[in-house]
């Protein structure tokens, strides 16, 4: 055996585990997402809801301008324009989980309330990812079919779509930091209107780390959908 057919099957191996490794994280995150919820969901918070939690930080932060409501589904929260929507059972928790949920989502509202120009540009660019990854795949087949008539337009629309993949996995790393810096937001709030102590903020951060892991894992999806091997459950 040559040394060049040694440098291949290490990175053939190498490949393999890779594949391996990145197929476990994005298989794994949901299920993870909702264990540590459901751990932390046992642990009481305050005395009072995340509702009364949500409407104490809209009126101590933002002058009561934050709209709450109540929606259907499970850790199906979000924040869109300066309205913060809970899922029922966030939204009528008074524990660890259902606090850190919330704040987080509090969290986007202080980046769009700190730093607006931000964020819209991030609002813009989520739309343009989501509608140039509908081309995608239509780029790409017509692209395979030119290949019998003109090769030029074929290698033309075949590299965009392969640029179209690419802005998409961009705008998901730039997801990730977004939901990063929402959470730190959280944490902050938690300290300053739920009282968790140190240990309380330690499951807090579990439970953040766990919602984070989700947004890794949609990346990662992204770029193993070729495979077929990566499931649909997902928390974004």
């Amino acid at each position: 055996m040559g040394i060049l057919d040694i440098i291949l099957y290490v990175l053939i191996g190498v490949f393999v585990i890779g594949l391996v490794v990145c197929l476990a994280i994005a298989n794994y995150a949901g299920s993870n997402l909702v264990a540590i919820f459901e751990r932390y969901e046992k642990l009481n918070a305050e005395f009072f809801n995340t509702l009364t939690l949500a409407k104490n930080i809209s009126s101590g932060e933002f002058n009561n301008k934050i709209v709450v409501n109540v929606i259907d589904g499970f850790l199906t929260d979000y924040y869109h324009a300066g309205s913060i929507n809970l899922s029922s059972r966030v939204a009528f928790g008074s524990n660890v989980s259902a606090f850190s949920v919330c704040a987080h989502e509090l969290g986007h509202a202080m980046q769009y309330r700190d730093t607006p120009e931000k964020m819209r540009k991030f609002a813009k660019k989520l739309k343009l990812s989501a509608f140039l990854s509908k081309l995608t795949l239509p780029l790409l087949l017509i692209g395979v079919i030119c290949i019998f008539f003109n090769i030029i337009a074929a290698l033309v629309l075949c590299g965009l779509s392969f640029l179209t993949f690419f802005i998409g996995l961009l705008t998901k790393l730039s997801t990730i930091k977004i939901e990063k810096e929402a959470s730190l937001k959280g944490l902050k709030l938690l300290q300053k209107y739920a009282d968790f102590d140190n240990e309380k903020l330690k499951y807090a951060k579990k439970v953040l780390s766990a919602a984070k892991l989700t947004y890794i894992a949609s990346f990662l999806k992204s770029v193993l959908k070729w495979t077929m091997l990566v499931n649909k459950y997902d928390f974004y």
